[in-house]
């Protein structure tokens, strides 16, 4: 009995593996793609904060 539940455990445990490497290009695909959402993002609103700010900024006058 206990031989078979070792060769269960090592069943289970190798089809977890396989399918964790054919889920690991999916899962770096998806990683890679959050990162450059986020980039995206982040470049998105410090466009929109640099206008914002050259639009709300005084106007400065050089009066010499």
């Amino acid at each position: 009995m206990p031989h078979h539940d070792e060769q269960a455990r090592a069943e289970r445990l190798f089809k977890a593996r396989e399918q964790q490497k054919t889920d690991a290009p999916k899962a770096m695909s998806d990683y890679h793609a959050a990162i450059q959402r986020t980039r995206e993002r982040t470049a998105e609103l410090k466009r929109q904060r640099l206008a914002r700010e050259t639009r709300d900024a005084p106007k400065q006058t050089h009066s010499a």
